[in-house]
């Protein structure tokens, strides 16, 4: 089964401060450029210049929004803005995930965007021409939040995301976070060291119901489902995760597997077959808990209920 579209990279970045340029120039994935020394002298620079605060980080980007341009800055201390001007990205930052949120939800469709980050799936689809839904975008990070917040704020976005600075978990209340590197290393803290943060659960939600979810939320993705099972069960969105294989000995990834097929979900692992040439094609690869291990340690998942397999199979054509 494959889902095809054009390419749509409604992102343009203008101005890109010291900071992030020294980002770019620090790995191979950033810019392929740079010798090894090269690479190591911008990394003994990178990590000081970042954590001063007088050091310029702001950069600029522009989002065509259906047919205008709108104008945003951005904090490029924010690694996880490297998604916008890495070399690795230059054909699209995770055009599964885009490709299957582009061709899935419908122009009056609500997503909701657990472990937004600084926003980059949230604005991506709320850029599409003709969207008019909602996009429930959950970030706890306070530094990430604001970072999203900002950008949906410039951008005037905010008629169609809605930002919540709430953890998605398995209990609803409060819980620690820390982040041992960077705003997309963020994560629960099981020691509950880091800052104070609110927890919810899916169940207790109480927001439009959802055409679809998309989780990446750093090793809490099987809680946050394991905390939505009456929630999945009533509304059975699509959902894209990240999921872990068992043979690493986290049986909870296995579970979670299990759990979706009983309340009639088919998984899916999506293959990027093309991205070039103004189209990208990617394929639904058919699995389930007990052939999961076959595949790679660390994959992206997509669950879609039984009830709208037609209506996929009707869009994969």
């Amino acid at each position: 089964m494959k889902l095809s579209i054009s390419q749509r990279n409604p992102f343009t970045v203008t101005h890109l401060p010291l900071v992030g340029r020294l980002h770019r120039s620090s790995f191979r994935s950033g810019s392929a450029k740079g010798s090894s020394l090269s690479r190591f002298l911008s990394r003994l620079l990178f990590y000081p210049l970042r954590a001063l605060s007088c050091c310029e980080s702001a950069g600029k980007l522009q989002v065509k929004v259906g047919e205008e341009e709108r104008s945003a800055g951005f904090d490029a201390r924010n690694r996880q803005f490297s998604a916008l001007y890495f070399d690795v990205f230059s054909s699209g930052y995770e055009p599964e995930f885009t490709t299957i949120i582009d061709t899935l939800v419908p122009d009056d469709g609500v997503v909701y965007d657990i472990g937004s980050n600084w926003g980059f799936f949230a604005i991506h689809l709320a850029s599409r021409p003709e969207f008019k839904g909602i996009i429930h975008a959950f970030e706890p990070w306070p530094s990430t939040h604001l970072d999203l917040t900002s950008l949906v704020k410039e951008l005037d976005l905010g008629n169609r995301i809605s930002c919540h600075p709430i953890a998605l978990n398995d209990k609803t209340g409060h819980a620690s976070m820390e982040s041992p590197g960077h705003s997309g290393l963020a994560h629960i803290s099981e020691q509950g060291q880091g800052t104070r943060i609110k927890t919810a659960t899916l169940d207790d939600l109480d927001f439009e119901s959802p055409d679809l979810i998309k989780i990446d939320a750093e090793g809490a993705e099987e809680k946050i489902l394991q905390g939505g099972r009456r929630f999945l069960a009533e509304h059975h969105p699509m959902i894209l995760f990240e999921n872990r294989p068992a043979r690493f000995g986290d049986e909870e990834c296995l579970a979670v597997l299990v759990m979706l097929e009983e309340l009639d979900y088919h998984l899916f692992a999506p293959n990027l077959l093309s991205n070039a040439d103004g189209q990208c094609q990617v394929e639904l690869i058919k699995l389930n808990a007990q052939t999961r291990d076959d595949h790679a340690e660390f994959l992206n998942l997509f669950a879609c209920h039984a009830s709208d397999l037609e209506r996929l199979e009707a869009t994969a054509g």
